[in-house]
């Protein structure tokens, strides 16, 4: 097998690395601020394993017979049997 070179780079598009270094100087441990995480935490502790809103709004679709409508069940169904038959069934 023989791979020829179809494309040329010219000199000004080729990338240029930076190889100075800069002067970066993390923060000391000490000097982090943690004081918002202990808010953040305490808010996660306190949400609801459940939002009753949406619980209340799923038992509701759940219950209706016509949900969902059989255009979209129709639709899922087409596209489940295109990917079941591949793409040289088309």
């Amino acid at each position: 097998m023989d791979i020829q070179r179809t494309g040329t780079l010219d000199t000004v598009s080729k990338a240029h690395r930076n190889t100075s270094r800069r002067d970066v100087t993390a923060p000391a441990v000490d000097d982090q601020d943690f004081s918002q995480t202990d808010a953040l935490r305490g808010a996660l502790d306190n949400l609801p394993s459940s939002r009753p809103d949406k619980v209340r709004e799923a038992r509701k679709l759940a219950e209706n017979v016509e949900y969902p409508p059989v255009k979209t069940m129709r639709q899922i169904s087409d596209l489940l049997a295109v990917k079941m038959q591949g793409p040289l069934a088309m």
